[in-house]
């Protein structure tokens, strides 16, 4: 029985710390997606100079302390009351106390954030100003904290024996002198729990704080989750394992302290673990002490009197972008929003959103308000049909000369009043040329059964569908439920074939050929082929035409301010840097003239013939949107995914093995 014991303790342990390890030897990997192709510690070096997420650990790390100092005393106060309570209330009372663990945190998330709009308007009305924010984030958090406290601190409580209080008391303490000399010292274990739990738990939420955090400040996981647009940067595996040496250094050095204090030799496990940690911080502390940053500071021939009016304003303006969507002063290219602050003097608090229906949801709620809001094509459509977006005055965008003219009148805003494009691109299809043994030159090669099991799907409904109606020559903004019909059909044919139905996945999958065809995006497909040049990729003429563009909230406080960041964004040179990092066509001109010859005369990126005529997405009816979610479904039923089955067949294994194993140590006592 033993070495089953030791086997499935081992198991546990690899589903526990194997994904931490492999995380920590991507952290070293040269290249930004899932292929190794050599050892670095520039991300690392990267990571401290890196503001977006040096602001967000340290706010998840002061709303963390501050939300968990709180609570531990609150929570504490708490669990005495409770304790000196009738049974019956109290009863009632730990009930209550057990809703924040077991609701669902997307509940209690939405709960806050409709508090807190309540709130917002409520404070609004006696003139009275309430923003999303560290209050927001900070009252959340104590409110989910509080039940973690007091059910750590309460069993302490139970177990202290009241004679001692007495006795103390009995010696000349009064009850405050008693409680803090006797009471707290008893309990203080389980406080330290409390707090320990609380901290922990505040470090790692995510649902609750992405309704609760404003737009000057996120947390971490607000930002990470952002990141997943297009992949997820590398500076965040090599933050996760400075945060995990860190750690694991720190409950080190408590093992030994606590091992000479009870006159124990250190065995060489625990010194060894030690010093490798102590080693992999010192060679992270070196590398970023040692190194400089790549960033370059490009300033450009500027409009001087344009740019200053606001300087010594103290004005500030909320940006809310996609996640690793402008040039922030990595791999030598500008730093586009400081560069902004530096030349206007206006602050810019940028955040970033995951999709266009996270940032419609932030926006309709009306939590917080957004002075410049990157939505894409379809979205910016839907916005201007609800009013949310305000009309922009083209005489404070000088710069809306340099945009290309079939841009500014898109299908999605006809006039071009709303929106100022910021990029576009064309969905190709991407496949790995060494693997097919052949050129692509077709969309029916996604359908092809010879790459079964080797094909990746959208598992965005809009964008499938897209596919599917390109195919049958359909328009991909139809509203005919027999084209659908026929897309659906369609799209259950290939199911089979697919390998897996996934969005941003597709990048590192590609590049690390784990599949061989799939649709994306062409600019990322430049950036795969870097580190894997077998990929090719092949654009049909009606494919999607995808734009994001800029627009600026009805909320905005700043709209002057907003219009000049947008025409800082299409200022030639500030435009070309941006083009480069994102890889992304550019659809001003005067930049597109700036940029390398081989990326300019590129037809991927640049055709010379484009007919955008219903090749982007515009806005659907609440009817056909829903019409087309139930066809996915109904598409996707019968999909399930390796974890969807071996992780609760691990869970049963598990609690099966712990049930058994406890029945034979019971028989082996009562033998």
């Amino acid at each position: 029985m033993k070495w089953y014991f030791k086997t499935y303790i081992g198991v546990f342990l690899a589903f526990l710390y194997l994904p931490i390890i492999i995380l920590m030897a991507f952290s070293f990997n040269a290249a930004k997606g899932r292929t190794f192709t050599g050892f670095t510690l520039s991300w690392y070096v990267k990571l401290f100079h890196n503001e977006a997420i040096m602001q967000a650990l340290w706010t998840t790390i002061i709303v963390a302390i501050v939300s968990s100092v709180i609570a531990t005393i609150m929570g504490t106060a708490a669990a005495i009351g409770l304790e000196r309570l009738d049974k019956r209330i109290k009863n009632v009372v730990m009930s209550l106390t057990y809703v924040p663990i077991i609701n669902p945190e997307i509940i209690t998330g939405v709960s806050f954030m409709l508090l807190f709009v309540t709130s917002k308007k409520m404070f609004a009305s006696f003139g009275l100003d309430f923003e999303f924010g560290w209050i927001t984030l900070i009252i959340a958090h104590i409110t989910f904290n509080l039940p973690y406290v007091i059910l750590n601190v309460l069993p302490k409580l139970r177990q202290l024996d009241k004679s001692i209080v007495d006795a103390a008391m009995d010696l000349g303490c009064d009850p405050i002198q008693a409680f803090f000399k006797v009471t707290i010292h008893e309990i203080r274990p389980g406080i330290m729990a409390g707090f320990l739990m609380a901290l922990t738990f505040s470090m790692d939420d995510f649902v609750v704080s992405y309704f609760t955090t404003g737009a000057k400040q996120q947390t971490l996981s607000v930002l990470i989750y952002a990141m997943t647009k297009r992949r997820v940067n590398p500076q965040i595996n090599a933050l996760s394992t400075v945060i995990f040496v860190v750690i694991l250094t720190i409950l080190i050095a408590v093992n030994l302290a606590e091992r000479r204090e009870a006159g124990k030799k250190q065995r060489y496990s625990v010194s060894g673990v030690g010093a490798t940690a102590c080693a992999v911080a010192i060679a992270i502390f070196v590398a970023v002490v040692t190194a400089a940053p790549s960033y370059a500071a490009k300033s450009g021939d500027y409009d001087m009197e344009y740019y200053t009016r606001f300087k010594g304003d103290g004005i500030s303006i909320n940006v809310y972008n996609w996640g690793e969507y402008i040039a922030n002063g990595e791999d030598g290219y500008m730093d586009i929003n400081r560069e902004f602050e530096k030349l206007t003097g206006i602050s810019v608090n940028y955040s970033n959103f995951e999709t266009n229906e996270g940032m419609y949801a932030k926006l309709k709620s009306g939590a917080n308000a957004y002075d410049v809001i990157f939505p894409s094509d379809y979205m910016v459509s839907r916005l201007i049909q609800e009013g949310l977006i305000s009309k922009i005055n083209r005489n404070n965008i000088p710069n809306i000369k340099n945009i290309d003219k079939r841009f500014l009148s898109p299908q999605y805003d006809p006039k071009g009043e709303y929106s100022v494009p910021y990029s576009w691109g064309r969905v190709g299809i991407i496949y790995n040329k060494k693997l097919t043994g052949k050129e692509i030159t077709s969309i029916d090669e996604l359908w092809d059964s010879t790459y079964a099991g080797q094909i990746l799907m959208f598992k965005n409904p809009r964008d499938a569908f897209a596919l599917a109606l390109e195919r049958l020559g359909y328009s991909m903004n139809t509203e005919k439920k027999d084209e659908l019909d026929q897309a659906a059909e369609l799209l259950k044919e290939q199911k089979p074939l697919v390998q897996a139905y996934v969005m941003d996945q597709i990048f590192d999958k590609m590049q690390g050929n784990e599949a061989i065809i799939a649709p994306y995006y062409v600019g990322d497909y430049f950036i795969m082929k870097k580190v894997n040049p077998d990929l090719a990729c092949y654009v049909s003429d009606r494919a999607n035409v995808y734009f994001d563009a800029t627009c600026i909230p009805k909320v905005s406080t700043q709209k002057e301010a907003a219009e000049m960041y947008i025409n800082f964004l299409n200022e030639p040179n500030v435009a070309r840097e941006n083009a480069l990092y994102i890889m992304y066509s550019t659809p001003n001109t005067a930049a597109w003239e700036l940029l390398p010859n081989d990326i300019k005369e590129n037809e991927m990126l640049y055709p010379r013939k484009l007919d955008t005529t219903d090749r982007s997405f515009v806005h659907l009816s609440e009817a056909t949107n829903l019409y087309m979610d139930q066809l996915w479904v109904d598409i996707l039923s019968d999909d399930a995914s390796y974890f969807d089955w071996v992780m609760p067949l691990f869970v049963v294994f598990s609690i099966t093995f712990l049930i058994i194993n406890g029945i034979r140590k019971r028989r082996k006592r009562n033998e």
